[in-house]
């Protein structure tokens, strides 16, 4: 019994088809190269950089920010729970999980560090 071959011939690009691709991304190419900062540039003359920030907003963020930081939070207490829980079953992967899972807390906690 002869096994089908990935690549069959409804897949293949034809010729033709490679060449549209290759002209297609030169234009995208040369059109992004002309207009590079054309939408920041729409931007300031609408005035999006100036003034303060809409205080619904602001607010909305922020509290948004705190429920993130405790969902977060009592998912890692989850974690930290279950390798617990692995480690006295005697898990064979259980150490690995508890290196990751201290990563992860690394990263979590300096992440507004890496932001700013």
């Amino acid at each position: 019994m002869k096994r089908p071959t990935p690549h069959t011939r409804a897949h293949r690009a034809t010729r033709p088809h490679r060449l549209a691709l290759v002209i297609a991304v030169l234009v995208g190419g040369a059109v992004a190269s002309v207009l590079p900062d054309a939408h920041v540039h729409a931007l300031n003359a609408a005035g999006a950089f100036n003034g303060t920030p809409i205080s619904g907003v602001q607010n909305f963020v922020d509290k948004l920010k705190g429920n993130l930081v405790w969902l977060g939070g009592t998912a890692m207490g989850l974690v930290i729970a279950v390798v617990g829980i692995m480690f006295m079953a005697g898990h064979s992967r259980a150490h690995d999980i508890a290196l990751r899972t201290i990563a992860g807390l690394a990263i979590l906690a300096s992440i507004s560090g890496i932001v700013a």
